[in-house]
C-alpha cells in the first residue's frame, strides 16, 4: 500500500476548475485528505448509531422536519443551497490499494455522498456543482447512498442537475443509504437514475475496462434499512476492487471480503462539529467519521457528502465531493 499524495491538510488552494456559459470563472476550493489513518479493528463507540432507540428517534425527527415541518419554514430561511455554493470543498487524495490490477490506467473516482435532494436542497445550486465536478473530467462517478431525504419522489425534480454525471467515461453508479428507504418506494429511485444513465448497484457487481486491464465495480445494499447480501455480490466476479457501501462501518466485513477499496458517506463528517474536534453526532460505531482509513490490506474513503439533513445547515464539516486517483502499487509495494 501507498499513498502519492502530500499529507498536508486543510484547504490547500482556490483552482480554476471551470467557466461558466458567460466566461466568468469559477472557482473551487480544495484540500488534500490526510494519508489514511491505520485502524486496529477495536475502535468502538459506546453507542451504537446503527440501530436501537436513538437510530429510530432519529430517523422519525428526519421525516418529521423534511417532510412536515420545514417546508412551511422553508420561504422565510432556507439557507443552505447557499451555503453550499460558499463552503462548497473539493477533497482529492491518490491511493494505491493493495491487490489492485497492475494493468489498471490510474483511474480518477468523483466520490458523491449524501446529495439529499428535497426540500433543503435547490436544483439550480445542486447543477452549478456537479457542473464545475465534470469539468474536472473523473473517469467514473461514484455515488455512495442518501440521493434522498425522506422520500424517493424527491430525485424527480433534480434528474437533469443530476444527468451530467453519467457523462464520465466509465458511467455512474449508485448505491441506496438509509435515507433512501424512508419514505415511498427506492425502486421509484432506481428507475429515475435509470433514465438519466446513473445504475443502482444492489448486491451487485461488474468488470469496468480501463487503459490495458479491467477492474470490478462492486455495489451493496444499505446497512440498516436494506438487504445487504454479500454472497450474491461477490457471486458474479468475486470481490470488487471499488465497493460502494453508504454505511462506512461495512469497512471490516469488506476487509474480510478481501475488497481492496471501500467508498462511503452517511456521517456528514458530523455535520455541525466544533473547531478542531470530533463531532457531536458521530454516525459510525466504528469511529470512521470521514476521510481516509487502513486497516490490513483494505482502504476506505469516507465522504462529508454533500447535502444535510435535520437542519438545513453545517458547520464545522463543510459540504465535499472527494476526487481519487487510484494508481497500481509499485512493484516493491506489492511483495
Amino acid at each position: 500500500m501507498s499513498i502519492s499524495k502530500s499529507d498536508t491538510t486543510g484547504v490547500c488552494e482556490i483552482i480554476a476548475a471551470a467557466k461558466t456559459r458567460n466566461t466568468t470563472t469559477t472557482i473551487l476550493k480544495t484540500r488534500q485528505l490526510s494519508p489514511p489513518r491505520v485502524m486496529t479493528g477495536q475502535e468502538r463507540r459506546w453507542l451504537n448509531p446503527n440501530k436501537g432507540g436513538f437510530k429510530l428517534l432519529e430517523r422519525n425527527m428526519d421525516i418529521l422536519v423534511s417532510r412536515f415541518f420545514y417546508p412551511h419554514l422553508a420561504a422565510v430561511w432556507n439557507p443552505y443551497s447557499w451555503l453550499l455554493e460558499k463552503r462548497f470543498v473539493l477533497a482529492e487524495t491518490s491511493l494505491s490499494p493493495q491487490d489492485w490490477p497492475a494493468e489498471v490506467n490510474p483511474l480518477r473516482v468523483l466520490l458523491l455522498s449524501d446529495i439529499h435532494c428535497g426540500i433543503f436542497l435547490k436544483p439550480e445550486a445542486l447543477a452549478k456543482i456537479i457542473g464545475l465536478l465534470m469539468e474536472l473530467k473523473p473517469d467514473l462517478v461514484a455515488i455512495s447512498g442518501d440521493i434522498v431525504t425522506g422520500h424517493s419522489s424527491e430525485v424527480t425534480q433534480f434528474l437533469d442537475a443530476l444527468a451530467p454525471l453519467s457523462g464520465a467515461p466509465l458511467g455512474g453508479w449508485y448505491c441506496y443509504g438509509n435515507h433512501d428507504y424512508f419514505g415511498g418506494d427506492p425502486e421509484d429511485i432506481r428507475k429515475n437514475l435509470k433514465s438519466i444513465g446513473i445504475t443502482t448497484l444492489k448486491n451487485d457487481s461488474l468488470l469496468l475496462k480501463h487503459g490495458k486491464g479491467s477492474f470490478i465495480l462492486g455495489g451493496i445494499d444499505d446497512y440498516i434499512l436494506g438487504a445487504p447480501d454479500w454472497n450474491k455480490m461477490l457471486s458474479r466476479h468475486g470481490a470488487p476492487h471499488i465497493l460502494l457501501a453508504h454505511n462506512p462501518d461495512f469497512f471490516y466485513e469488506a476487509e474480510a471480503n478481501r475488497v481492496p477499496l471501500t467508498l462511503s458517506g452517511h456521517t456528514h463528517g458530523g455535520q455541525i462539529r466544533l473547531p478542531h474536534s470530533r463531532p457531536i453526532l458521530r454516525q459510525s460505531r466504528f469511529c470512521l467519521d470521514e476521510g481516509s482509513f487502513a486497516f490490513r490490506s483494505s482502504l476506505l474513503v469516507v465522504s462529508r457528502g454533500l447535502g444535510s439533513v435535520g437542519l438545513p445547515w453545517r458547520w464545522g464539516a463543510d459540504p465535499e465531493a472527494v476526487l481519487i486517483e487510484i494508481v497500481p502499487p509499485s512493484p516493491s509495494k506489492t511483495k
